[in-house]
């Protein structure tokens, strides 16, 4: 299991739902993303409810979204419109007994891909590891591009020219860098989206602060 869903102390903000949403966008050749997501939210639904809870998700997806999630391929690339078809519906299954689900669905995918797939890729410090997020960002997701940035307390990440984005992804994305940050040794982890893609802004921008 994350280390975020096993962290005691307060409880995470409610996720932002609220804002545009595009799932194809001009180029649907493009709004791809890796199947290690879809296999960390595999290993979510079973540590959380087992088989029952993950066959009970499965009834309710689209037969290509079905078969991304019951077979992920880490390597595959699948649909980002089929990630958030599966997002909702862990969302809808879940969100009673766990209001924040999207960011334990942010953490599940960091605890895979950092964790176990992507391994060779990672580095035992922080800084290091969030710049190569963005150095190797283009190996989870055919489209967007992303930078980040030192700050006094941590740092930012900063997202851009994206065809296709969701609410939800954002809100996952949240669990995704507080996963990245416990994962490395940083306490007192934080992170705020300051602006959005889907509420207008040009950039999808993410403060993240640790100690």
């Amino acid at each position: 299991m994350s280390l975020l869903s096993q962290r005691q102390g307060p409880a995470l903000p409610l996720p932002r739902l609220e804002g545009k949403e595009v799932l194809v966008g001009p180029d649907p050749s493009i709004a791809k993303v890796k199947g290690v997501m879809f296999g960390g939210r595999k290993q979510l639904l079973t540590d959380v409810g087992g088989d029952e809870l993950f066959y009970a998700v499965l009834a309710k997806l689209t037969p290509r979204t079905l078969q991304y999630t019951r077979t992920p391929l880490a390597s595959s690339w699948c649909e980002f419109e089929s990630l958030i078809e599966l997002d909702k519906s862990i969302y809808d299954a879940l969100r009673v007994k766990h209001p924040n689900v999207l960011a334990l669905i942010g953490a599940a995918s960091a605890e895979l891909g950092i964790g176990k797939v992507y391994k060779s890729l990672d580095t035992g410090e922080l800084t290091k590891f969030m710049e190569n997020i963005a150095l190797f960002h283009s190996q989870y997701q055919k489209f967007g591009r992303v930078k980040f940035e030192k700050t006094a307390n941590g740092g930012r990440m900063v997202y851009t020219d994206y065809p296709c984005y969701s609410p939800i992804f954002c809100a996952s994305g949240i669990g995704y860098f507080l996963e990245a940050i416990l994962r490395h040794g940083g306490t007192d982890p934080a992170v705020v989206e300051t602006k959005c893609q889907t509420l207008g802004d040009t950039t999808c921008t993410y403060d993240m602060t640790w100690k």
